[in-house]
């Protein structure tokens, strides 16, 4: 085997090894978000059909509100209080 042939081979496995790594951390961050957004919606288990519904009729409510008055808002400049 050639000096470039090895060069060349060793560069694509240390390649492949950074991916492996990489990807693995990025799974690890998705599993702990997983999880966190597990813990932080476990109470929504417990609501009723009707308790949903009406949570979803007020969402609802308040999504159309914040619509309503999109176009009302006083233009501000970027990087303005």
């Amino acid at each position: 085997m050639s000096a470039g042939v090895w060069s060349r081979l060793r560069w694509w496995v240390e390649e492949a090894w950074n991916r492996h790594v990489g990807y693995r951390e990025l799974y690890r961050q998705l599993d702990r978000m997983r999880a966190e957004l597990k813990a932080r919606t476990a109470w929504m288990d417990d609501l009723t059909e009707e308790e949903l519904a009406e949570m979803l009729h007020g969402l609802a409510e308040c999504i159309d509100a914040v619509r309503a008055t999109g176009g009302e808002a006083p233009d501000r400049r970027e990087g303005a209080a």
